[in-house]
Protein backbone atom coordinates (compact mmCIF):
# COMPACT_ATOMS: atom_id res chain seq x y z
CA UNK A 1 0.00 0.00 0.00
CA UNK A 2 2.98 2.30 0.46
CA UNK A 3 3.29 2.58 -3.32
CA UNK A 4 -0.16 4.19 -3.30
CA UNK A 5 1.21 6.77 -0.87
CA UNK A 6 4.13 7.52 -3.18
CA UNK A 7 1.75 7.90 -6.11
CA UNK A 8 -0.51 10.30 -4.23
CA UNK A 9 2.48 12.34 -3.00
CA UNK A 10 3.75 12.47 -6.58
CA UNK A 11 0.38 13.82 -7.75
CA UNK A 12 0.48 16.36 -4.92
CA UNK A 13 3.84 17.58 -6.17
CA UNK A 14 2.75 17.74 -9.81
CA UNK A 15 -0.42 19.72 -9.04
CA UNK A 16 1.48 22.01 -6.65
CA UNK A 17 4.00 22.58 -9.44
CA UNK A 18 1.35 24.49 -11.43
CA UNK A 19 1.18 27.17 -8.73
CA UNK A 20 3.79 29.42 -10.34
CA UNK A 21 2.32 29.71 -13.80
CA UNK A 22 -1.28 30.12 -12.60
CA UNK A 23 -0.15 32.77 -10.08
CA UNK A 24 1.74 34.49 -12.91
CA UNK A 25 -1.40 34.79 -15.02
CA UNK A 26 -3.39 35.98 -12.01
CA UNK A 27 -0.73 38.60 -11.32
CA UNK A 28 -1.18 39.92 -14.88
CA UNK A 29 -4.69 41.02 -13.90
CA UNK A 30 -3.13 43.60 -11.56
CA UNK A 31 -3.29 41.94 -8.15
CA UNK A 32 -0.24 41.77 -5.88
CA UNK A 33 1.36 38.76 -4.14
CA UNK A 34 -0.68 39.02 -0.94
CA UNK A 35 -3.90 39.35 -2.93
CA UNK A 36 -2.92 36.23 -4.89
CA UNK A 37 -2.35 34.34 -1.62
CA UNK A 38 -5.76 35.45 -0.35
CA UNK A 39 -7.61 34.60 -3.57
CA UNK A 40 -5.96 31.17 -3.75
CA UNK A 41 -7.19 30.19 -0.29
CA UNK A 42 -10.58 31.87 -0.60
CA UNK A 43 -11.49 30.16 -3.87
CA UNK A 44 -10.09 26.84 -2.64
CA UNK A 45 -12.64 27.03 0.18
CA UNK A 46 -15.50 28.30 -1.99
CA UNK A 47 -15.00 25.65 -4.70
CA UNK A 48 -15.04 22.83 -2.13
CA UNK A 49 -17.95 24.31 -0.19
CA UNK A 50 -20.17 24.72 -3.26
CA UNK A 51 -19.25 21.26 -4.57
CA UNK A 52 -20.10 19.44 -1.34
CA UNK A 53 -23.14 21.64 -0.70
CA UNK A 54 -24.55 20.13 -3.90
CA UNK A 55 -23.16 16.58 -3.72
CA UNK A 56 -22.60 15.58 -0.08
CA UNK A 57 -23.55 17.95 2.72
CA UNK A 58 -22.15 15.58 5.35
CA UNK A 59 -18.69 16.73 4.25
CA UNK A 60 -19.54 20.21 5.52
CA UNK A 61 -19.79 18.96 9.13
CA UNK A 62 -16.56 18.64 11.11
CA UNK A 63 -17.49 18.85 14.82
CA UNK A 64 -15.51 20.46 17.64
CA UNK A 65 -12.38 18.36 17.21
CA UNK A 66 -12.43 19.05 13.48
CA UNK A 67 -12.59 22.80 14.14
CA UNK A 68 -9.43 22.53 16.25
CA UNK A 69 -7.53 20.81 13.44
CA UNK A 70 -8.86 23.28 10.83
CA UNK A 71 -7.64 26.20 12.93
CA UNK A 72 -4.19 24.67 13.40
CA UNK A 73 -3.71 23.78 9.73
CA UNK A 74 -5.29 27.03 8.53
CA UNK A 75 -3.18 29.31 10.72
CA UNK A 76 0.14 27.44 10.71
CA UNK A 77 0.38 25.94 7.23
CA UNK A 78 -2.10 27.78 5.01
CA UNK A 79 -1.92 31.30 6.40
CA UNK A 80 1.57 31.57 7.86
CA UNK A 81 3.24 29.80 4.94
CA UNK A 82 1.48 32.02 2.39
CA UNK A 83 2.35 35.25 4.18
CA UNK A 84 5.92 34.21 4.93
CA UNK A 85 6.78 32.95 1.44
CA UNK A 86 5.41 36.03 -0.32
CA UNK A 87 7.05 38.35 2.20
CA UNK A 88 10.34 36.48 1.73
CA UNK A 89 10.08 36.84 -2.05
CA UNK A 90 9.29 40.57 -1.76
CA UNK A 91 12.35 41.09 0.48
CA UNK A 92 14.75 38.81 -1.41
CA UNK A 93 13.89 37.08 -4.69
CA UNK A 94 11.70 34.34 -6.14
CA UNK A 95 14.75 32.05 -6.24
CA UNK A 96 15.41 32.44 -2.53
CA UNK A 97 11.72 32.00 -1.71
CA UNK A 98 11.47 28.76 -3.67
CA UNK A 99 14.63 27.35 -2.11
CA UNK A 100 13.37 28.17 1.37
CA UNK A 101 10.16 26.21 0.78
CA UNK A 102 12.29 23.30 -0.47
CA UNK A 103 13.64 23.05 3.08
CA UNK A 104 10.12 22.03 4.16
CA UNK A 105 10.73 18.24 3.88
CA UNK A 106 13.85 18.64 6.04
CA UNK A 107 11.74 20.22 8.79
CA UNK A 108 9.15 17.48 8.24
CA UNK A 109 11.81 14.82 8.86
CA UNK A 110 12.87 16.47 12.12
CA UNK A 111 9.28 17.02 13.25
CA UNK A 112 8.38 13.41 12.37
CA UNK A 113 11.20 12.26 14.60
CA UNK A 114 9.81 14.38 17.45
CA UNK A 115 6.08 13.65 17.06
CA UNK A 116 6.01 10.15 15.55
CA UNK A 117 9.44 8.73 16.53
CA UNK A 118 10.09 8.19 12.80
CA UNK A 119 13.71 7.15 12.32
CA UNK A 120 15.86 9.12 9.89
CA UNK A 121 17.58 6.18 8.17
CA UNK A 122 20.65 6.34 5.93
CA UNK A 123 18.46 6.13 2.85
CA UNK A 124 16.13 8.87 4.06
CA UNK A 125 19.10 11.10 4.81
CA UNK A 126 20.59 10.39 1.38
CA UNK A 127 17.23 10.99 -0.28
CA UNK A 128 16.85 14.35 1.48
CA UNK A 129 20.38 15.36 0.48
CA UNK A 130 19.89 14.38 -3.16
CA UNK A 131 16.46 16.00 -3.36
CA UNK A 132 17.68 19.26 -1.84
CA UNK A 133 20.81 19.38 -4.02
CA UNK A 134 18.73 18.64 -7.10
CA UNK A 135 16.32 21.42 -6.10
CA UNK A 136 19.29 23.77 -5.71
CA UNK A 137 20.48 22.98 -9.25
CA UNK A 138 16.99 23.33 -10.74
CA UNK A 139 16.34 26.70 -9.10
CA UNK A 140 19.79 28.33 -9.18
CA UNK A 141 21.57 26.52 -12.01
CA UNK A 142 24.34 25.77 -9.52
CA UNK A 143 25.10 29.44 -8.89
CA UNK A 144 25.06 29.98 -5.13
CA UNK A 145 25.24 33.76 -5.59
CA UNK A 146 21.57 33.61 -6.64
CA UNK A 147 20.76 32.93 -2.99
CA UNK A 148 22.34 36.13 -1.64
CA UNK A 149 19.77 37.89 0.50
CA UNK A 150 19.32 39.91 3.65
CA UNK A 151 19.15 38.09 6.96
CA UNK A 152 15.57 39.06 7.82
CA UNK A 153 14.36 37.86 4.43
CA UNK A 154 16.07 34.50 4.93
CA UNK A 155 14.63 34.18 8.44
CA UNK A 156 11.11 34.80 7.11
CA UNK A 157 11.83 32.23 4.39
CA UNK A 158 12.75 29.67 7.05
CA UNK A 159 9.42 30.39 8.76
CA UNK A 160 7.64 29.54 5.49
CA UNK A 161 9.63 26.30 5.24
CA UNK A 162 8.81 25.36 8.83
CA UNK A 163 5.11 26.09 8.24
CA UNK A 164 5.19 23.97 5.07
CA UNK A 165 6.97 21.19 6.94
CA UNK A 166 4.23 21.19 9.57
CA UNK A 167 1.45 20.36 7.07
CA UNK A 168 2.02 16.57 6.92
CA UNK A 169 2.59 16.48 10.69
CA UNK A 170 -0.69 18.22 11.51
CA UNK A 171 -2.58 16.22 8.88
CA UNK A 172 -1.16 12.90 10.10
CA UNK A 173 -2.41 13.71 13.61
CA UNK A 174 -6.04 14.00 12.49
CA UNK A 175 -7.95 10.97 13.90
CA UNK A 176 -9.48 8.50 11.43
CA UNK A 177 -12.96 9.26 12.75
CA UNK A 178 -12.66 12.94 11.73
CA UNK A 179 -13.85 14.35 8.42
CA UNK A 180 -10.50 15.02 6.68
CA UNK A 181 -12.12 16.65 3.64
CA UNK A 182 -14.13 19.06 5.75
CA UNK A 183 -11.12 19.91 7.92
CA UNK A 184 -9.03 20.78 4.85
CA UNK A 185 -11.87 22.84 3.39
CA UNK A 186 -12.29 24.97 6.51
CA UNK A 187 -8.52 25.29 6.91
CA UNK A 188 -8.54 27.18 3.59
CA UNK A 189 -11.17 29.54 5.02
CA UNK A 190 -9.14 30.08 8.19
CA UNK A 191 -6.04 30.74 6.10
CA UNK A 192 -7.90 33.19 3.85
CA UNK A 193 -9.18 35.17 6.86
CA UNK A 194 -5.66 35.18 8.31
CA UNK A 195 -4.02 36.38 5.08
CA UNK A 196 -6.69 39.05 4.51
CA UNK A 197 -4.91 41.22 7.09
CA UNK A 198 -2.16 41.85 4.50
CA UNK A 199 -4.48 42.43 1.52
CA UNK A 200 -4.89 45.83 -0.15
CA UNK A 201 -8.66 45.95 -0.64
CA UNK A 202 -8.38 48.85 -3.10
CA UNK A 203 -6.22 46.72 -5.41
CA UNK A 204 -8.49 43.73 -4.93
CA UNK A 205 -11.69 45.63 -5.81
CA UNK A 206 -10.01 47.63 -8.55
CA UNK A 207 -8.90 44.51 -10.43
CA UNK A 208 -12.15 42.59 -9.97
CA UNK A 209 -13.17 40.96 -13.26
CA UNK A 210 -14.45 37.69 -14.69
CA UNK A 211 -10.89 36.87 -15.82
CA UNK A 212 -9.52 37.45 -12.33
CA UNK A 213 -12.24 35.30 -10.77
CA UNK A 214 -11.78 32.54 -13.37
CA UNK A 215 -8.03 32.30 -12.82
CA UNK A 216 -8.57 32.44 -9.03
CA UNK A 217 -10.90 29.44 -9.27
CA UNK A 218 -8.26 27.45 -11.20
CA UNK A 219 -5.59 28.54 -8.69
CA UNK A 220 -7.80 27.45 -5.82
CA UNK A 221 -8.61 24.08 -7.38
CA UNK A 222 -5.44 22.67 -8.94
CA UNK A 223 -2.40 23.70 -6.85
CA UNK A 224 -4.43 24.13 -3.66
CA UNK A 225 -7.42 21.79 -3.24
CA UNK A 226 -6.01 18.93 -5.35
CA UNK A 227 -2.43 19.17 -4.06
CA UNK A 228 -3.48 19.32 -0.38
CA UNK A 229 -6.00 16.50 -0.87
CA UNK A 230 -3.46 14.23 -2.61
CA UNK A 231 -0.84 15.06 0.04
CA UNK A 232 -3.23 14.35 2.92
CA UNK A 233 -4.34 11.03 1.42
CA UNK A 234 -0.72 10.03 0.80
CA UNK A 235 -0.08 10.25 4.54
CA UNK A 236 -2.49 7.37 5.11
CA UNK A 237 -0.12 5.04 3.28
CA UNK A 238 3.40 6.37 3.89
CA UNK A 239 5.42 8.45 6.35
CA UNK A 240 5.49 12.27 6.40
CA UNK A 241 9.21 12.32 5.49
CA UNK A 242 8.81 10.09 2.43
CA UNK A 243 5.71 11.96 1.28
CA UNK A 244 7.56 15.26 1.67
CA UNK A 245 10.51 14.10 -0.40
CA UNK A 246 8.26 12.71 -3.15
CA UNK A 247 6.21 15.93 -3.29
CA UNK A 248 9.36 17.82 -4.33
CA UNK A 249 8.57 16.75 -7.91
CA UNK A 250 6.77 20.11 -7.85
CA UNK A 251 10.07 21.73 -8.84
CA UNK A 252 10.69 19.68 -12.02
CA UNK A 253 7.02 20.17 -12.89
CA UNK A 254 7.29 23.94 -12.49
CA UNK A 255 10.57 24.01 -14.44
CA UNK A 256 9.12 22.02 -17.34
CA UNK A 257 5.97 24.17 -17.42
CA UNK A 258 8.11 27.30 -17.36
CA UNK A 259 10.20 25.97 -20.24
CA UNK A 260 7.31 25.14 -22.56
CA UNK A 261 4.75 27.80 -21.62
CA UNK A 262 6.75 30.79 -20.35
CA UNK A 263 9.93 30.65 -22.39
CA UNK A 264 12.16 29.91 -19.39
CA UNK A 265 15.02 27.96 -20.96
CA UNK A 266 16.25 24.82 -19.22
CA UNK A 267 20.05 24.53 -19.29
CA UNK A 268 21.97 21.29 -18.91
CA UNK A 269 22.64 21.96 -15.23
CA UNK A 270 18.89 22.44 -14.61
CA UNK A 271 18.14 19.12 -16.30
CA UNK A 272 20.85 17.45 -14.20
CA UNK A 273 19.18 18.94 -11.13
CA UNK A 274 15.84 17.43 -12.17
CA UNK A 275 17.48 14.01 -12.57
CA UNK A 276 19.23 14.27 -9.18
CA UNK A 277 16.02 15.36 -7.47
CA UNK A 278 14.06 12.49 -9.01
CA UNK A 279 16.86 10.13 -7.96
CA UNK A 280 16.34 11.38 -4.41
CA UNK A 281 12.63 10.49 -4.57
CA UNK A 282 13.57 6.98 -5.74
CA UNK A 283 16.14 6.53 -2.96
CA UNK A 284 13.49 7.51 -0.40
CA UNK A 285 11.62 4.33 -1.31
CA UNK A 286 14.54 2.03 -0.45
CA UNK A 287 14.28 0.06 2.78
CA UNK A 288 16.72 -2.39 4.32
CA UNK A 289 15.47 -6.01 4.33
CA UNK A 290 13.81 -6.89 7.62
CA UNK A 291 16.37 -9.62 8.39
CA UNK A 292 19.24 -7.22 7.90
CA UNK A 293 17.44 -4.64 10.06
CA UNK A 294 17.21 -7.21 12.83
CA UNK A 295 20.90 -8.07 12.56
CA UNK A 296 21.88 -4.38 12.63
CA UNK A 297 19.56 -3.78 15.61
CA UNK A 298 21.18 -6.70 17.42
Amino acid sequence: MEHKGYGLAFLAGVTWGTLGIISHYLGETGVGPFEIAFLRLLFAFLSMFVFYLITDREKLKIGREGIKHSLLIGIITQGTMSLAIYKCISMTSTTVGVMMVCLGPLFTAVLSRIFFKEKITIFKGLALSLAFYGAFLVVTGGDASALKANGIGLLIGLVSALAYGFFPILTKRIPEKCNLTGILMYSFLVGAVYVFSMVDTKILLGTLSLKMIGISVVLGLIPTVLSCTFYSLALKYTTPTKAGIMSLVELPTAAIIGHFLMGEYLFVVNVIGIVVLLLGTVVSKIELPKKRKAVMAG
